[in-house]
This record gives structure tokens, sequence and C-alpha cells, in this order.
């Protein structure tokens, strides 16, 4: 399989899917004013066990960001650091539009929200919360921005991986492992909101650039897969869906590519690949927006038709629909300033 970048925006839509399932079926204690849904069968949940599963998103889009890095940073042909300066900026100036429309809502017309189990309010416009949140230290407005410190923290140290990538893979993989199993080892004992359990998740990233700079999936394990029929796709994703409860807390990284592959193969297949390929387009901006949606400011309309397929179409939907009109109106913006200055 030639992994290209519609392929690789499948595969962010499959993603961002796993994602709005983990956090609207995972979580039920989230849930409030009677919020719920019915489950497609009646004896099983099945709506837990895909949100369960569906918080392998996180290791997804580490993946998917190391392997885009690693391609990117070659087509750019300048320093690591200079790459990774330009990288942190463009993922700050996306969070930082959303962010000053989405927190200052809350502060407005959402002022009685509240951390879950406790009465503290969510949304208070104090100055030194304001900064933190706004330079992505603090996940305070929304839980779900935890990831913004880890992200960063990521794209600081990516020049290093990228140096080591370029002189040896089995460098690189070596030493990510190696930092991986310590954390495994002290994992107790240290502080994740200091260390933002970055020893954890870099080994997911470290392992996109590998798979980036081997051309993992136009490698011949996967050519050979490419030649059986779809029963060997869906073998496959079962694999990983029965492996994924034993290895979520740990080796999670190690089903990813294949995965990827699976989910990406299986969506081809199924002549979906417009649908997620345009939802991996946004996949940043939804990731940004859908849980003020369904945790925060709007969680009656999204449980409001009950049935989950129905819950999370709502969702989808209004969070695609905020995005783009967000988007629409960045650009209407843009082009007016453009006309202004040319005239």
């Amino acid at each position: 399989m030639k992994f290209t970048q519609e392929k690789t925006n499948i595969a962010k839509g499959v993603a961002i899917c796993l994602m709005f399932t983990h956090h609207l079926f995972s979580f039920k204690n989230r849930l409030i004013d009677g919020n719920n849904y019915f489950q497609i069968i009646p004896f099983f949940d099945a709506e837990a066990a895909l949100g369960d599963f569906g918080s392998i998103c996180v290791a997804m889009f580490l993946f998917l960001s190391g392997y885009g890095m690693f391609l990117g940073y070659l087509r750019a042909k300048t320093s690591p650091i200079t790459y990774a300066l330009r990288k942190i900026k463009d993922f700050y100036l996306t969070y930082w539009l959303y962010f000053l429309i989405f927190v200052p809502i809350g502060i407005l017309f959402f002022k009685n929200v509240t951390f879950w189990n406790s009465q503290e309010i969510r949304y208070i416009a104090e100055p030194h919360i304001l900064l933190k949140g706004f330079l992505g230290l603090s996940s305070k407005y929304n839980a779900e921005w935890w990831f913004v410190r880890l992200f960063i923290a990521i794209l600081i140290i990516s020049p290093i991986y990228l140096r080591l990538i370029e002189k040896n893979p089995i460098l690189i993989l070596s030493i990510s492992f190696l930092v991986f199993c310590l954390h495994l080892r002290i994992d107790g004992y240290i502080d994740h909101y200091v260390t933002l359990k970055l020893s954890f998740w870099q080994i997911s990233f470290a392992l996109g650039m590998l798979c980036a700079k081997t051309n993992f999936f136009a490698g011949r394990l996967l050519e050979k897969i490419d030649k059986y029929n779809s029963f060997i796709t869906v073998l496959i994703i079962l694999l990983c869906f029965i492996m994924h409860p034993f290895i979520k807390d740990s080796y999670e990284f190690l089903i990813i590519p294949f995965f990827i592959y699976a989910s990406v193969r299986a969506i081809t297949i199924l002549n979906l690949s417009q649908v997620f390929s345009y939802l991996g387009k946004y996949s940043f901006p939804l990731w940004l927006v859908h849980s003020f949606f369904c945790y925060y400011y709007f969680q009656n309309i999204v449980y409001c038709l009950k049935w989950s397929p129905l819950v999370f179409v709502v969702l989808t939907s209004l969070s695609l629909l905020s995005v783009l009109g967000i988007e629409y109106l960045c650009y209407s913006l843009s082009q007016l300033k453009r006309k202004s200055s040319e005239g």
C-alpha cells in the first residue's frame, strides 16, 4: 500500500471517529441531567466496548504525527530545529484560534458548569488560569486538552529524533524503547502532570517516524497481505480489537501500524474514503471542539436522540459544522484583508 496524503487523512478520520466514540460511550460519570444512550444490542454494551477501544486514538495521532513529520522534514530541506519551531507555531495558531472562541463562550454563558463530581466552577476568568490555558499548560477549561502539553513537549524533542533517525533507524527505536521501559519501571513514583507521560507516549511518535523512514506500508509483509481478499483485513482489525484490553496500558503502540493499515484498507474497500478523508482533514480542530459539545456546553442536544448511532452523528455534525463555520470565517477575513491591502 502506498501511504499517500489521502490515506493519511483517512487514518486520521478513523482516529477522530474513535475519539468521538471513546468520549461518548466510555465515561458515563460525565453524563448529566439524565443523559444517556440506547444500546444497539440490549444485552451487551457494544458502544462501551467500542468506546474503550477508541482510546487507541491517542497513539494513532502520535504515530501519524511522527510519520508525517519525518516526511515533511525531508521535503522542507531545513534544519530539524527550524522545522520543529514551524510545527509548534502552526499548532499554537490553530489552538489559540479555538481557545479564543470557545473558552470565552464558557466564561460568559456557562458559568454554572463544574468539574465532574465537584462543585468547583470550571470557567473562571482568572488571569493566571487564562494564561496557563492559553499556553496549553493547563487543561482546566477542557479536560481533553491535556494532549496540548504532551504534543508541544514531543515537538520540542522532535529535532533529536529527526537527527537520530537520519543516522540510524535502529538507534532511535532502541533509545525510544529504553525510555519507554524506564517509564514502566518508575510510573508509580512520578508526577504525570510534570512529566506529561512523555516517556510513555513518545514511542508511538518515534514508531511513526521509523515506519516513514523504512516505508513500512509499502513493505514486503503488507504487500503480501494486499494480495489477499478483505477477510485478512477484517481479521487484523478483530485481532487488534481483541488484543487491545490486554495491552492498552502498556504496549498499545505495537498494534498501531497494523490497525492503521487494516482500517484504511477497510475504508477503501467500503468506498468510504472521501468521508473519512474529509473528517481527517479537519481532525485537529475537531478534537479541539467536540468535547465542548458532548460534555460542557450542549450535552443535552448531543444525547437528545438517545439511539447511540444518532448520538454519534449529532456530535460529529455539530463539531464539523462549527469547525467549517470558523474556517470559513477565517478565510473570509483573510480575503478581505488581502483585498484591502491590494486596494
